[in-house]
């Protein structure tokens, strides 16, 4: 008996039971039976061997296996459909690890912003309710700003909007970077390229700035308020300085005081000053806190 009437055989006993095994457990040994075939000998002894082994875990029903083992002609076009169908199908609808995180991704960022949006709406109404207009205006002031330059207001909490972003991200990121590598090392870096290019087009709208408080070397702390004016505290809390937001960069933010012509600029490691008509210079180090 040839190789290839061995390896029909074989799948004959394990797709052509269905009186005795549920489909599941027979798609299970698929694998199984196929992996055996490959390490069989071709002598005669190792084919029967496995056979009776066959037989004896199937002894159930033993009469109506025996027949349709011992006449595969009988069902070889289903077989053989079987073999020509299961497997590209089953490509075609599993979905890659990217797409997966993708939908994820998707998913997680729709949801937040909901939840977020439903914050601005609770706290409007809480505001109009009693009475307050002109926190009612700074919230939808702040709702406008949070939509079109991604800042994410003071005047409600953001922490679990936050949280789930960075879960989104840093997920959708992982599976990129996944597929980049291996572009990379498969030398198709046009295709490493895009996936870069793509990567950053996906993700580019939920980084959102949520600069809002500022350490300083010595202790001062700089932190947003709810009316979206800038408070320094230093000396322990027994000194105050108010500023207001004059401009914001994607390397620093800009305040300017409101009772003096100081003005101060937050960088990521440092704070830089100015007083009139004097140029910047450096002030003392500091860091945005997380």
């Amino acid at each position: 008996m040839s190789f290839l009437s061995r390896n029909i055989v074989s799948l004959l006993i394990v797709f052509l039971i269905p009186s005795l095994l549920p489909a599941e457990e027979i798609i299970a040994r698929v694998p199984i039976q196929c992996r055996l075939l490959e390490g069989w000998d071709a002598d005669r002894n190792s084919w029967r061997a496995a056979i009776e082994h066959s037989d004896f875990e199937l002894s159930e029903g033993a009469s109506q296996t025996k027949q349709r083992s011992n006449h595969p002609e009988q069902n070889l076009s289903q077989v053989m459909m079987i073999l020509a169908y299961a497997e590209p199908n089953q490509g075609k609808n599993r979905k890659s690890d990217l797409e997966t995180a993708q939908q994820e991704f998707k998913e997680r960022v729709e949801a937040a912003m909901k939840s977020i949006d439903e914050l601005f709406e609770k706290e409007k109404a809480i505001a109009i309710k009693r009475g307050n207009t002109h926190a009612a205006d700074l919230i939808e002031r702040q709702r406008e700003r949070f939509k079109e330059k991604r800042i994410l207001p003071s005047v409600i909490r953001t922490t679990h909007f936050e949280k789930e972003i960075v879960i989104a991200v840093t997920a959708l990121q992982k599976a990129y970077h996944s597929e980049i590598l291996e572009s990379t090392r498969g030398g198709n870096k046009a295709k490493a390229s895009w996936l870069e290019t793509k990567a950053y087009n996906e993700i580019s709208p939920c980084l959102f700035d949520g600069r809002r408080t500022y350490i300083r070397e010595g202790g001062a702390v700089y932190a947003i308020q709810p009316d979206h004016s800038w408070l320094e505290v230093k000396n322990k809390g027994k000194s105050h300085v108010r500023f207001h937001e004059a401009a914001r960069k994607s390397d620093y933010i800009e305040l300017k005081s409101k009772t003096t012509d100081v003005r101060a600029r937050l960088y990521n490691d440092r704070v830089s000053v100015k007083h009139g008509y004097y140029p910047w210079r450096h002030f003392k180090n500091g860091r945005w806190a997380q």
